[in-house]
């Protein structure tokens, strides 16, 4: 508030001063000018009737001569001195208006609201640093999940985007430079709602800015940023970011994955899906010589790890005098044909335009399938507002940068297990992914799948929690239909980590104990389920036992009177 006052008082200081001496010069004349009484007196006006009746002679109100009937003198001097006011109460009430519509003093009009409503939260929120096409993703599918975000961007065209997009939970946001500390420390970054930060900037040293900031102000809230290279990747890791995704590598290794090991591909598709996404066909690429057009951070991100699985490949790159390109790069413009040929384009069994242009890419594929119409089409999507065209070029696989970024963020959040999880998985071979995929597959509920997490937590899971004291509870418990306990919902036990230990598929007799953490996938009816026996104790004795337990104090207190008797 006190930027406010000074900006105010800055843009009135000249009129202020203006009006004032105004006043003062117009007030003196009619006390030094002599005036005439009733009886015919010399009369003088004092300071006091001065200052009245220049007050409402310059507002223009006019209630008349006071004390007594002017003088030619007197009025001579108040056509001056009523000129004079009112033009000097014009000039300031213009520069009045003009101090509201001042950018500075708007902007901290609005951070000062905004530094309100953030002050304000009762609930857990993200701090999102980045609104493009990754942020916009994600804020929509945490909206989805009930999670407030705090949002802040230094685009003041995808801010005006935000205010009229329609959200049921409303984010905060705010235009400006997300690298300031000032910055994150108004938008809630000590706030001890805040549950974690997400910067999504489009530079690297940014996030970096970010992810310094966090771990000075705030080393306890989590962070997961996002990354474009290896080196910033690891930069940010060193100040104590929780995850760090870099799109290019994600998808090069799930690429590598559908290649070597379609089973871990398919699973980590499925586990990163989008709220609400449908369940994706897997797809299988053939082995062979690959074509990669375009050798910046994605085309190096490709070579790294279709190299690595002993693929063929071919790189076509536009630039000759860039570094670090393979031996036997073809150099021309992959839109060509010539330069296709030249690639090995006749021969190849994929092809991946992965150029920063949108036009680019779509053009060498097109040109590509008039050659060889037999080639597994990958292309990087760039825009996000091309998303149409893109699907209209029915390509076999699409690398979506924002989507990539903002689907691997969400599953993070929504259920904080899944990186240890895939992990873990990670080092699976194709045939024990297989069994996982296969234990996935029987829970599907049509085309899509749901993930989450239950905590044995006093908040989390009340009913379980105050029941393990009286009770052993297994595995196999947690799926049995809270309506019919003879029945399970349709559901997996994906995870079970307690402490430092990690179980894969827990076993349905394995017993349950306070503090585990436990990840499922299923369906959005077994969710439901498993979350009213988690949460109600007469439900939760329903199935350890088949009897209803009474659920609140009342029906509590009857049946031990009952029992009584």
């Amino acid at each position: 508030m006190p930027n406010l006052i000074y900006i105010i008082l800055r843009r009135l200081r000249s009129p202020l001063i203006f009006l004032i001496l105004v006043y003062a010069i117009s007030m003196t004349g009619f006390v030094l000018i002599p005036g005439i009484d009733d009886q015919g007196q010399v009369h003088d006006m004092s300071f006091f009737h001065a200052f009245y009746f220049v007050s409402f002679m310059g507002t223009t109100i006019g209630f008349g001569e006071i004390p007594y009937a002017f003088t030619d003198a007197q009025r001579y001097w108040t056509l001056l001195s009523l000129y004079a006011t009112v033009i000097a109460w014009l000039y300031a009430i213009g520069s009045i208006l003009g101090a509201f519509q001042d950018p500075a003093f708007r902007q901290q009009l609005k951070r000062n609201a905004f530094t309100r409503k953030v002050g304000s939260i009762r609930e857990p929120f993200y701090l999102v640093c980045g609104y493009g096409d990754t942020g916009s993703q994600l804020v929509r599918s945490l909206e989805k999940e009930g999670i407030l975000a705090v949002i802040i961007d230094n685009d003041q065209d995808r801010i005006n985007e935000l205010e009229i997009s329609d959200f049921v939970v409303q984010p905060l946001w705010i235009c400006a430079d997300a690298s300031h500390s000032e910055v994150l420390e108004y938008a809630g970054i000590k706030h001890p709602w805040c549950t974690g930060i997400i910067s999504l900037a489009s530079d690297d040293t940014v996030n970096l800015t970010v992810a310094i900031v966090a771990q000075l102000l705030n080393p306890r809230v989590r962070l997961i940023s996002r990354a474009e290279t290896p080196e910033a990747e690891a930069n940010i890791l060193s100040f104590g970011a929780n995850e760090v995704i870099n799109p290019f590598e994600i998808f090069a290794s799930h690429l590598a994955l559908a290649l070597h090991s379609p089973s871990l591909s398919i699973l980590f598709d499925w586990m990163t899906a989008a709220p609400g996404d449908r369940i994706k066909e897997p797809v299988f690429p053939n082995h062979g010589k690959w074509i990669i057009c375009g050798f910046g951070k994605f085309g190096e991100a490709l070579y790294h790890h279709l190299s690595g699985g002993g693929e063929e490949l071919s790189i076509i790159d536009v630039n000759r005098n860039k570094r670090n390109v393979p031996a036997g790069t073809v150099i021309g413009r992959a839109t060509e044909a010539a330069t296709l040929k030249k690639a090995g384009i006749e021969s190849a069994v994929g092809i991946i335009a992965g150029t920063e242009n949108d036009a680019d890419n779509l053009s060498i594929l097109m040109t590509a399938n008039e050659i060889n119409a037999n080639m597994f089409r990958v292309a990087r999507q760039n825009e996000d507002h091309n998303q149409h065209v893109f699907q209209a070029a029915e390509l076999d696989l699409l690398m979506q940068r924002g989507r990539v970024v903002s689907n691997k963020i969400f599953a993070l959040i929504r259920t904080p297990l899944l990186g240890d999880f895939l992990r873990i998985i990670s080092r699976f071979n194709n045939d024990r992914a297989s069994v996982l995929v296969s234990r996935v597959i029987g829970v599907i509920d049509h085309e899509t799948l749901e993930l989450w997490e239950v905590r044995l937590f006093p908040d989390k899971a009340p009913a379980i929690y105050n029941m393990l004291d009286e009770h052993q509870i297994l595995v196999e418990d947690l799926l049995r239909d809270p309506v019919n306990r003879c029945k399970s919902v349709p559901a997996v036990p994906l995870f079970l980590k307690r402490g430092k230990g990690n179980v894969i598929l827990p076993e349905s007799n394995r017993i349950l104990h306070k503090g585990d953490r436990i990840l499922m996938c299923g369906t959005l009816e077994a969710r439901q389920h498993m979350n009213t026996i988690t949460h109600s104790i007469n439900a939760l004795g329903y199935a350890l036992t088949g009897k209803y337990i009474p659920d609140g104090y009342i029906w509590r207190w009857i049946q031990s009177k009952r029992k009584v008797k």
